[in-house]
């Protein structure tokens, strides 16, 4: 792909796609009642002018990359892996109940272990069972020729209803009376920066309440391991290959079977990093709809990405900045009101707004590549019948 037509897809059409999410929440602002400018003003402030919300951001910014990169990679190999959702879910349900196994060991030698320990034990739960949830609809596609989108969209509705039922009133699984297992001891959680700030930041207040962990900094090197993986080594080729054309990799002797199962199985496991994040960097125990569909945004984020995984840590800041949008305006509103800034009266925008303008963003997105497309091979088709009579 030459260099400007490269350069067009990855930043015109996604910057096309942002300012027609931007343009078309305001114009259901101003169609609604609510004020446009105050609920901008109000997502810039709550998100990147507020530390607590800033950092907030960057962890649902951690998330959305795992998930994005997820579906990007499976993209990447011709496959949609519509099932990021199910993933995360069901690895880090495994992680919760693993937990389990520490009411048999006493609490001195479970706050013994290093919490790194832990946190490499969880990642290990976590990645390998939500890559065996992926590889069932790997193996479908691959052996029956079923088709993934389908597979993974039951796929996720299963495991919902499979760590439900596990997590019934009254399962060994789960903890008494809460649909949730069994919280871990603070030793065996991955440290928030909050814990962390007073070492490592002296002075410095704004990690205070913070949800960020260390977990949250893997993202960007995952994103980095993916790229890597991608287009500097011979499996990455092989992905690729099948994506592209999956008989001339068959002819080139790359087995397509083979490929679309591991595959799924590696982009299921990327998708188990967000599991891992909420059970060992978060809450500390697995429960129900922890997720609020991180693993269907991540579909989101890969688009607007073009499938790029380093063009993903910017998409997934960008939809954090979104997600956490919804908490921040009515608090921002708040604030401008009881300083005056607003009057009473202000009508506070719902969360949908938020909704209305990551699906247009979604939208615009595959609207402008198709877009770009047709005009690209256009201009392609007018340059080859150009040649053409040249040479007559």
């Amino acid at each position: 792909m030459p260099l400007l037509e490269r350069l067009i897809r990855i930043m015109l059409v996604p910057a096309a796609a942002i300012l027609g999410g931007v343009l078309v929440g305001m114009v259901f602002l101003k169609l609604t009642g609510y004020p446009a400018i105050a609920t901008f003003r109000a997502i810039y402030d709550g998100t990147l002018r507020d530390w607590y919300g800033f950092f907030q951001v960057l962890r649902q910014t951690s998330l959305l990359t795992f998930t994005g990169l997820s579906v990007a990679l499976a993209f990447r190999a011709g496959l949609f892996n519509i099932g990021a959702e199910g993933q995360l879910v069901f690895g880090a349900a495994m992680l919760g109940f693993a937990s389990v196994a520490l009411k048999f060991v006493s609490k001195e030698t479970a706050a013994s272990i290093h919490w790194g320990l832990y946190l490499a034990a969880g990642m290990a739960i976590c990645m390998t069972f939500s890559a065996l949830w992926a590889m069932i609809p790997g193996l479908l596609k691959a052996f029956t020729g079923a088709h993934e989108v389908i597979s993974t969209i039951m796929m996720n509705f299963i495991a919902l209803a499979l760590v439900n039922y596990l997590l019934r009133p009254g399962s060994l699984l789960a903890s008494p009376g809460r649909m949730q297992t069994p919280t871990l001891p603070k030793s065996a959680r991955a440290p928030k920066f909050s814990q962390l700030s007073e070492q490592w930041f002296p002075g410095f207040t704004g990690f205070e309440g913070s949800t960020l962990n260390i977990i949250s900094l893997l993202a960007p090197l995952v994103a980095v391991m993916v790229y890597l993986l991608l287009w500097h080594t011979r499996f990455g080729f092989a992905l690729r290959a099948v994506g592209k054309n999956s008989e001339a990799a068959r002819a080139a002797g790359i087995s397509p079977r083979k490929m679309i199962v591991i595959t799924m199985a590696f982009s299921g496991a990327l998708a188990g990093l967000a599991g891992m994040e909420f059970v060992l960097g978060h809450k500390g125990h697995f429960e129900e709809g922890f997720s609020s569909g991180i693993g269907f945004l991540g579909i989101a984020v890969a688009l607007l990405a073009n499938n790029h995984p380093i063009g993903i840590l910017f998409t997934a800041f960008l939809f954090g900045v979104l997600n956490y949008s919804a908490v921040a305006i009515p608090t921002e509103f708040g604030k401008y009101i009881s300083a005056g800034l607003l009057p009473e009266s202000t009508l506070v925008p719902p969360k949908d707004i938020i909704d209305i303008m990551q699906a247009a963003i979604i939208l615009s997105v595959i609207l402008g590549n198709k877009i770009f497309d047709r005009l690209m091979l256009n201009m392609k088709k007018r340059s080859l019948a150009s040649a053409t009579e040249s040479g007559q």
